[in-house]
């Protein structure tokens, strides 16, 4: 769970307005004035609520012959581009915004080089093939956070991906890509905001959005590079509020996520890679975007389905990389100018 919610410590609101702050030469707005390095946990738990039930939910994907992306309520909760099979169950509360019905997206690409890179035989696929299949389990857990014994956990839906009608071969055999949606109702106690009231981001000129995407990531490549804390703190303040709020978090894991923060920024110089050779995504219903790179003929394997934001860094004398997942949305009546993290 901690390394699902550290993706979404790095989303920042960061864009143009005529007040200069400190540390930075960049024109930015920052909510959360109130919120410094000193109160953030105490600000952060206020908004975490604890209920009798504090229901959790999860997936369990299972894939033959393709890879493949899952979303929730149009929101990436996962990815898989290997032939692994996936060991644990994917939390999916955070993407989980309040009760009622929710959906599920599979994303299911052919395995390309993957059987010929791992075992050096095979040709390359660049369709889904009559036998490819996911298999998904929606489950949940009343009291997680007390307990996760596999006896606590209830069923809420299996689901296969479909077949042809009359036999049990892949709808999508001979497709470079196949996309189905199903739903599964939830019930949790809380409500986020998240990018229910965002405005439809399609609708804005596709060159003017795209600037001003980059213009926000270079203006948190910035912040970064200054070690701004405090300013970083207040723009992943809301972020961060939804994400502990919808798993019911206790003191000491808030601490620990927001000391992880402060090391993240401090203990590596870093290199930022140009941001380029990307695919514009759009998520929530079209209201949320991100830049990504391509899962199919991406520029380089290694890059496939990640971020366009990343940065390498050096470890133990070793050249690793970073990358940093950053969703953006425009709330309801908002202009390009109030490009922001989702709340």
């Amino acid at each position: 769970m901690k390394n699902i919610v550290l993706l979404v410590v790095w989303c920042v609101s960061v864009y143009a307005c005529a007040q200069k702050q400190k540390e930075t030469s960049l024109s930015i707005n920052i909510r959360n004035q109130h919120i410094n390095k000193d109160n953030v946990v105490q600000e952060t738990l206020k908004h975490i609520g604890h209920f009798e039930k504090e229901p959790q939910y999860f997936i369990r994907p299972i894939q033959n012959n393709c890879i493949y992306e899952i979303l929730v309520n149009d929101y990436l909760v996962h990815k898989d581009y290997s032939l692994e099979v996936l060991a644990t169950p994917v939390e999916i509360n955070d993407a989980i915004l309040k009760s009622g019905e929710q959906t599920l997206t599979v994303r299911m690409y052919p395995l390309g080089n993957l059987l010929k890179d791992n075992y050096d035989t095979g040709n390359t696929i660049t369709t889904l093939l009559d036998n490819t299949s996911m298999k998904i389990e929606v489950v949940k857990y009343d009291a997680y956070n007390i307990s996760h014994r596999l006896s606590d956990e209830k069923t809420v839906l299996t689901h296969y991906s479909p077949t042809k009608e009359g036999t049990k071969k892949f709808i999508g055999s001979g497709l470079p890509y196949y996309e189905y949606t199903f739903s599964f109702d939830a019930e949790v106690p809380y409500e986020n905001e998240g990018w229910l009231n965002g405005e439809d981001l399609t609708k804005f000129d596709k060159k003017e959005l795209e600037n001003r995407v980059i213009e926000f990531y270079n203006n948190y490549k910035t912040l970064i590079e200054n070690k701004d804390l405090d300013n970083l703190i207040r723009l992943d303040f809301d972020e961060i509020q939804r994400s502990t709020k919808a798993y019911y978090q206790d003191k000491q894991y808030v601490t620990e996520l927001w000391d992880e923060l402060y090391e993240d920024i401090y203990y590596q110089e870093k290199e930022f890679q140009p941001i380029k050779d990307y695919n514009i995504e759009f998520y929530g219903g079209n209201k949320i975007i991100t830049l990504r790179y391509p899962v199919i003929n991406p520029i380089d394997k290694r890059l496939k389905g990640k971020s366009a934001f990343w940065f390498k860094y050096k470890l133990g004398g070793n050249i690793r990389a970073s990358w940093t997942n950053i969703y953006l949305y425009i709330p309801k009546g908002g202009t390009l100018a109030d490009l922001q993290t989702i709340r």
